[in-house]
């Protein structure tokens, strides 16, 4: 069915309203939480029952703290798609500004940028530079459910009338308006993986663009973006996976009804880490001693949210991103489980072997993990626990401040602000849903039957550092990417891990991840 307003359903090219960017109030209701061994009441945003709150309007918050080239605004896509918060770094030979009336400036080659979790479009501060002086468009955004980007509340930009504006365009908003959601929350229902590609049309069509020459995903982005490249071929150019590798599309049952008049087909091959996987692999976690859980199943059950929004133990908000960030970086000294190698079976003895926020000791909350790592790590490097008449004034969260370790240059405490700000006001609630969508919704997973057995055949490259155990914690997907499994022979340009970086490569090394990714785009 046509949606209102857009002929023939089609995306609305180049309409990208400007937005400008106060602090929102959210409801904290009391519940009962129940995980594993453990039952108390807890203050949480709201349980699975519960519609998250209207928190109001995001393009009034402060500005972000950009470096010098980004800026950020809002590109509102909707009744179509979402109203996404992005950010834009502009080679400056290709900016309006610098185009003469004779010589319109070229538009330059897009570079779309998508962040993992728990992160948002800020991540890519450190690249998008590097980009734009290579002559890119260079654009994040963040993700649905994700940071400031919503699908309604707030005013429309221009909703209110400016004092120029004509009575027909008063009208034409104001039906436009009508047509918007109030409610700033996402439906639950959302989350699925045609969504992201959807998303991404929008975003890219709004752009007045209708290609992207470089993809570029980075944890629970890479799984959009290569998800994006293999359902719309016509709309990505090339592709750069970061610290998540592509297993591939489900595989449809093939050859089982062939006729017996014609010549039988070619069988293909078993995967061979398909043979290698324990079907009861979270009840074989479960049993080991102590019991470990998977953390993206962990991520998906009802209460996750609540655990990471407002816990009953572990860290406050800022020492626990600094604990998660620090543990999956480079700077960890061993991460819990030695150095980052493939594990060639998905079985709970294998999979045991990596860190404690991949898997997780069972009946404990993600913040509670880090906390224990953390503690191990802050022993294991000899760090003295600042006291808390010393962290005072370092730390907002004076009662358990910490302040280790020492933060570095790709995450400054300025940097610590923008993520614990923002996941403070938003909570986990929606980005979570993605988990709780890829492991426990058939329905959702059951979009990608459509792409079965396709291959990505765009310019592909994976990239992370080689302290990151995200490269193998799923057996044999990059073998997959590797060996033309999941990408087409011939399009699969290498696997590239640089040492001492660890998860967060994208912030740690950003220079080689530009490099890297302008090596792609050379492809096409």
């Amino acid at each position: 069915m046509p949606l209102a307003g857009i002929e023939h359903d089609k995306v609305p090219l180049g309409v990208v309203p400007l937005v400008v960017n106060a602090c929102l109030s959210h409801t904290i209701i009391i519940t009962q939480c129940n995980r594993g061994r453990h039952a108390s009441t807890i203050i949480m945003a709201h349980d699975d029952s519960n519609p998250p709150p209207t928190q109001g309007d995001p393009t009034a918050l402060p500005p972000l703290p950009l470096p010098a080239g980004i800026t950020s605004r809002f590109v509102d896509t909707r009744p179509f798609g979402l109203r996404y918060h992005v950010l834009e770094a502009i080679p400056a030979a290709s900016s309006s500004s610098s185009a003469s009336e004779s010589e319109p400036a070229p538009r330059p080659p897009l570079v779309l940028l998508l962040h993992g979790f728990p992160n948002l479009a800020y991540d890519w501060r450190f690249v998008m530079p590097g980009l734009a002086r290579a002559g890119y468009y260079a654009v994040a955004f963040d993700l649905r459910g994700f940071g400031r980007t919503h699908d309604g509340g707030g005013a429309v930009s221009g909703a209110s009338g400016s004092s120029g504006s004509s009575g027909a365009a008063a009208a034409q908003q104001q039906q436009k308006q009508q047509l918007l959601p109030r409610d700033g929350s996402f439906s639950a229902d959302g989350f699925t993986p045609l969504a992201m590609v959807r998303d991404v049309v929008a975003l890219v069509h709004a752009l007045g663009y209708r290609s992207v020459h470089t993809l570029v995903g980075h944890d629970l982005g890479a799984f959009a973006a290569a998800v994006c490249a293999l359902a719309r071929r016509d709309l990505i150019q090339s592709l750069v996976l970061m610290a998540h590798p592509f297993r591939g599309a489900p595989k449809a049952p093939f050859g089982t009804a062939a006729s017996a008049s014609l010549p039988a087909p070619d069988i293909p091959p078993t995967d061979r880490f398909d043979t290698l996987r324990d079907p009861d692999v979270h009840a074989s976690l479960q049993a080991l001693d102590p019991p470990r859980q998977h953390y993206k199943w962990y991520n998906g059950a009802p209460g996750a949210a609540a655990e990471w929004s407002y816990p009953r133990d572990g860290p406050p908000l800022r020492e626990f991103l600094r604990g998660y960030f620090h543990l999956k970086s480079g700077a960890c000294r061993d991460g819990g489980g030695g150095k980052p190698r493939p594990l060639g079976a998905w079985t709970a003895e294998r999979l045991a072997v990596m860190p404690h926020y991949y898997i997780m000791r069972a009946g404990v909350s993600m913040r509670e993990n880090v906390a224990l790592d953390m503690a191990a790590e802050r022993e294991a490097a000899g760090a003295a626990t600042t006291n808390d008449e010393e962290g005072k004034d370092r730390d907002r969260d004076k009662d358990k401040a910490k302040n280790w370790p020492p933060a570095p240059e790709w995450l400054t405490e300025r940097d610590l602000d923008v993520y614990t700000a923002e996941w403070s006001r938003t909570t986990f609630t929606d980005a979570l849903r993605w988990y709780a969508s890829l492991t426990g919704n058939p329905a959702a997973t059951a979009e990608l039957r459509a792409l079965a057995s396709g291959r990505i055949a765009v310019p592909t490259r994976y990239v992370s550092g080689a302290k990151d155990w995200g490269t193998y914690q799923d057996p044999g997907a990059l073998e997959a990417m590797e060996e033309g499994e999941s990408v087409e022979r011939g399009c699969y340009t290498g696997t590239v891990l640089l040492e001492g970086a660890g998860h967060w490569v994208n912030m740690e090394r950003p220079g080689e991840c530009v490099r890297e990714i302008l090596h792609v785009a050379a492809m096409v």
